[in-house]
């Protein structure tokens, strides 16, 4: 009677299902070692809880704004008041909510200003040989102010803090204010900073960080130094006696660039040259302990490359999309795709990079997101192009030894899962123990979505609209690689839908060690 070999069911044919790589991307780890959810690529990719979606693209939305950068963009909301604003690299303050550009200031040194909305007026701070200046929905006015040591024309930066306007030049240790609230011109006195710092620098950056000490949530004043000390103060007058500093600490030397800080919940969050750094840390632990603590961690090797390269140039800004779901960290690349970013979803806490956005600066108007742009452009985020080309993504999930690390393995097939509205055409490929990203060849393929279309789809085998899983396709292609373990890429090119990868199915013979 014949009987199967003993060793026959060692040598079985294997499968794995992997989901999508939700921990988005990781350039801190070993290559070797990363979670399987982890991505060492994960460009125009966005990760979600459950699926990693190909980013929205823009649309034009205003033009002549100047004909170089632009470098402000500013959402004036006074109630029902609603209106964009955006200055150009001619020294012009244009109004362009309508979409088209209104020119309602002019003869500002160049397209850069600082913003805060206050008392129903946006004041702007414009970073040139120009004095601040108001707008009230209707038109512009030069501020009245006198400083106790220096020109009104020499401040750079702008910060509002219980009903208080503070200047600063962000060129000295000094920070200005006025005796009364809910003033933002007449006469500011000096407050020299430096008297009790200890680290030197320049005060580049002001905020206000919400924290609870213990007696319920307050909000404190964080003076930020070029130095990269950290000056906490508690009170609401710079000239009453409980205007205390209520503590000193030391961050990695931040980037010098105003726009390099944003709050983000009650937190507030620096661009340093060590990561992307919440302050609330700060607070608790030595600068050793602030690098761990950096919500950008996981991409650290990323973000201090990039700082060090390009770290002294314009472009740097953290912003906070409107409905709070991504956090861009925009950087200058010194490449011909002059701008990327660094994108942070902060629900479940996954990085990626966006490509191809070239944004100078970052705004939103009524609940959307805009950037400004080169040659005297602004545009809308939104949609499945860029200004009509497409959206290319490419993404490199980490390397798997499906729990066998000694094991050599066969890898006979892959099936991705991918979520499109119409048939997905993308290119994939794997590579073997540890290859590098870039050399993971990828061939085309088409998959037909499995949307149902009237007089053509049969009943179950189809998804019908209004479906749970509609658009989603699974198919298998072989791929005859022998490895201890195995990366999927994936890359996708399109203009015309959005495209979700969903998880990734693998089959392998198991063998032993060599």
């Amino acid at each position: 009677m014949l009987q199967a070999l003993p060793t026959a069911s060692r040598f079985r044919v294997k499968a794995a299902s992997v989901p999508a790589p939700v921990g988005g991307l990781n350039s801190r780890d070993s290559i070797d070692a990363m979670p399987p959810t982890d991505a060492i690529v994960m460009s125009n990719f966005f990760p979600t809880v459950e699926k990693v979606t190909l980013r929205d693209g823009y649309t034009e939305f205003c033009s002549g704004i100047g004909t170089g950068d632009v470098e402000t963009l500013v959402e004036h909301n006074a109630g029902a008041n609603r209106q964009l604003l955006a200055i150009g690299s001619n020294g012009t303050l244009y109004q362009i909510d309508s979409g088209t550009a209104v020119s309602k200031k002019t003869g500002l040194a160049n397209g850069r200003a600082e913003s805060i909305e206050f008392n129903n007026l946006s004041i702007f701070v414009p970073s040139g040989a120009n004095v601040p200046f108001s707008w009230n929905g209707t038109s512009a006015s030069d501020l009245s102010i006198t400083l106790s040591s220096t020109n009104p024309n020499t401040l750079t930066g702008v910060h509002a803090y219980k009903n208080r306007v503070y200047y600063f030049t962000g060129s000295d240790q000094n920070f200005y204010y006025s005796a009364t609230v809910d003033t933002f011109q007449g006469n500011f006195t000096k407050f020299p900073v430096g008297l009790v710092g200890t680290f030197g620098g320049n005060l580049i950056m002001i905020s206000t960080l919400t924290i609870d000490g213990g007696e319920g949530v307050d909000d404190l004043l964080a003076l930020i130094m070029s130095s990269g000390e950290v000056l906490i103060y508690s009170g609401s007058d710079p000239s009453a006696s409980n205007f205390a500093l209520i503590g000193t600490y030391r961050i990695a030397e931040p980037i010098n660039e105003k726009r390099a800080i944003a709050k983000l919940g009650g937190d507030v969050i620096v661009m340093t040259r060590e990561g992307y750094l919440p302050l609330s840390q700060v607070v608790r632990q030595d600068i050793i302990g602030n690098k761990a603590a950096a919500i950008s961690e996981k991409i650290r090797g990323t973000v201090i490359s990039q700082v060090r390269a390009t770290g002294t140039t314009k472009g740097w800004q953290i912003f906070v999309s409107p409905d709070g779901d991504k956090v861009y960290f925009n950087f200058p690349t010194g490449e011909p795709d002059p701008y990327n970013q660094h994108v942070f979803n902060p629900i479940i806490r996954a990085w990626c990079i966006f490509e191809n956005l070239p944004a100078v600066v970052w705004g939103q108007f009524n609940g959307d997101t805009y950037f400004g742009s080169s040659g005297g452009k602004v545009f809308k985020v939104g949609g499945d192009a860029d200004d009509g080309d497409n959206i290319t993504g490419d993404l490199v999930t980490s390397y798997n030894y499906f729990n066998d690390r000694a094991g050599i393995k066969r890898f006979s097939s892959v099936q991705p899962m991918l979520e499109g509205e119409t048939d997905v055409v993308f290119s994939f490929g794997v590579g073997v123990d540890q290859a590098p990203a870039s050399a993971i060849d990828v061939s085309p393929v088409t998959f037909q979505s499995n949307l149902a279309a009237w007089d053509t789809a049969t009943w179950d085998d189809f998804f019908w609209a209004d479906t749970t899983g509609a658009g989603v396709t699974k198919r298998r292609k072989a791929v005859n690689r022998l490895g201890y373990s195995m990366a999927l890429r994936v890359k996708v090119a399109t203009s015309t839908q959005t495209i979700s990868f969903i998880s990734a199915h693998y089959t392998f013979a198991p063998g032993g060690p060599i």
